[in-house]
């Protein structure tokens, strides 16, 4: 009997943080993780094939997509969620080149991996996009303009992706976690983390395992009819 080809599922930014450890998480569940970050890949696995790619090159990403789609065959899942976490800032003392790097990255980022790697998911007619935004979307918290703006763009860059993709039977929504313990996070400084965490519903940090079952959930083939849809972890919006 011939053995099914293991799903593959794309990830950006796995070099450390949450993209790492979902990654591996993939990996133990014996998926084909195909991943990117700026540097050099941490992750030592027969399934695992890292690239670096700026995801804010337009270039790079279009490249890299079209390899993996030689290599891979087809693409099931792929999680955007390579971004940049800057240090709280008021928006009067923000420097533009600070938002312009925001702005590159967080949202240009998904954008060019959400066209590249829709085309393919077009052709193959199914496949699951998912985004990533944050809490901070939803607690409006003081410091934190910049990065706020550019995950709230990402929702509604999302929701229409998710029409556009309907009819190729290719889902596209969006995941926002709350507290998990990374250097991103600990990048926004301890005073936005307490009152951050204070406002939670949830007041405690994110296990891999809750996120990567909401992942497992939108990339679920089931699941198609649920598009365009934000899921907030740990806090109620």
């Amino acid at each position: 009997m011939n053995k099914e080809p293991p799903k593959t599922i794309v990830i950006t930014g796995t070099s450390r943080g949450i993209g790492h450890d979902i990654a591996v998480q993939y990996l133990s569940r014996g998926w084909r993780v195909f991943g990117c970050s700026r540097g050099e890949g941490t992750i030592e696995n027969e399934w695992y094939a890292h690239k670096v790619v700026d995801v804010s090159s337009a270039e790079q990403v279009k490249n890299w997509a079209r390899s993996l789609k030689k290599t891979a065959g087809q693409i099931d899942v792929m999680v955007c969620n390579a971004g940049l976490a800057p240090a709280a800032s008021l928006l009067t003392l923000t420097p533009p080149s600070v938002l312009d790097g925001i702005l590159k990255t967080n949202v240009g980022g998904t954008f060019h991996l959400c066209c590249e790697f829709g085309k393919i998911m077009m052709r193959q007619r199914h496949g699951s996009i998912i985004t990533t935004s944050s809490m901070a979307v939803g607690l409006n918290e003081e410091g934190t303009s910049a990065y706020s703006a550019s995950k709230s763009a990402i929702v509604e860059m999302t929701k229409i992706l998710a029409k556009e993709l309907a009819p190729f039977s290719v889902n596209c929504n969006v995941i926002a976690p709350s507290m998990y313990e990374t250097e991103a996070l600990q990048a926004l400084g301890d005073n936005i983390i307490e009152r951050a965490k204070e406002k939670l519903t949830v007041k405690r940090s994110l296990s891999i395992e809750e996120i990567c079952s909401v992942i497992s959930f939108f990339g679920d083939p089931t699941n198609r009819v649920v598009t365009g849809q934000v899921i907030y972890l740990g806090l109620v919006v």
